[in-house]
Parts: structure tokens; C-alpha cells; sequence
């Protein structure tokens, strides 16, 4: 965990883009961090565990901006209701208005009233496998730091989504 702080503490945020080549990046620095320069949000229904909720920590870490339940969103919106999966026809979209998730506990997703976010560009994911500690190898059930990064793959931001 310690390294992970140390990396992001070395990360300028203000960085806009992966493919310019920091010119004053250090032996320490080789690895340049691929910050994204579209939006990323997320909207949180407080249904999960706060110290292990991937969605809250990405907000702590101020790499998510946190939506109220009201607030409309452009961009591609990864949710349940969604009618067709995320494609590389959605790299556009990604590009200039951004990737949201719906943080919200597998168990309570019924409850959970995703259908009054209304999202313009409403996307499933393709079949992948859950690799968080929660959901561990379940099919589809992704946690909210996987189902960003796979977006991000999936549209061809490859270096945003290791990041």
C-alpha cells in the first residue's frame, strides 16, 4: 500500500496527456503514471463497506469525482440497465466526455435506483471475471476499479487503464 502512495505522490496531476514525454523525468521516474485526461465519476449509494470500497478510495485519491444522486453525466455510464456492452466505437465518446460508474453493492442492486440516473451512453461490459477480494472469480461483478480499467482497455486508453 505504501508504494502505491509513494507512486501517486510522484504523479502531477495537471498532466494532460500520456503521449507527451516528460523532459525532466528522473532515473526514479522512468515509469511515467498515465493520468487520464477525460472525466471520470462515479455516483455512490453508501451501500458498501467504506474501507474496502475501490470506488471510495479512487475518490480519496481524488482520481474519480463523486456525483449527486440528481446529476447528469455524458459520457459512457456503466451500468446494469445498460443496452449494449462497451465497444471500441465508444473511444470517442470516452475521449471527450468520460467514463462514470454506479458504485452500489451487488447484493442491494435492486434496490438501488439506477433507472433515475438516466445516462445518455448506458453501458454493459462484456463477460469478465471479478479478480477483488470481494467477489473473487465471480463472473460480472466487477468492482468499480475494474469496471473503470476495463472501459478504459476496452476503448483502447490501454496505458490510462493500468494506471
Amino acid at each position: 500500500m505504501t508504494e502505491v502512495s509513494d507512486k501517486l505522490s510522484k504523479i502531477d496531476l495537471s498532466h494532460s496527456s500520456c503521449s507527451e514525454e516528460n523532459e525532466s523525468s528522473s532515473e526514479d521516474d522512468s515509469e511515467e503514471e498515465c493520468v487520464p485526461d477525460f472525466p471520470v465519476a462515479m455516483w455512490d449509494f453508501n451501500q458498501c463497506d467504506p474501507k474496502k470500497c475501490s470506488g471510495r478510495k479512487l475518490a480519496r485519491m481524488n482520481l474519480v469525482k463523486c456525483l449527486k444522486q440528481k446529476q447528469r453525466f455524458h459520457g459512457i455510464v456503466l451500468t446494469p440497465t445498460g443496452e449494449k456492452c462497451v465497444s471500441p466505437a465508444d473511444r470517442e465518446i470516452v475521449e471527450t466526455k468520460g467514463i462514470a460508474v454506479v458504485e452500489c453493492s451487488w447484493a442491494r442492486i435492486d434496490e438501488t435506483p439506477i433507472a433515475a440516473l438516466k445516462p445518455v451512453h448506458g453501458r454493459l461490459l462484456p463477460f469478465l471475471v471479478a479478480t477483488n477480494p470481494i467477489n473473487y472469480g465471480r463472473p460480472c461483478q466487477l468492482s468499480c476499479v475494474e469496471a473503470i480499467a476495463a472501459t478504459m482497455y476496452i476503448t483502447g486508453f490501454k496505458e490510462e487503464a493500468d494506471f
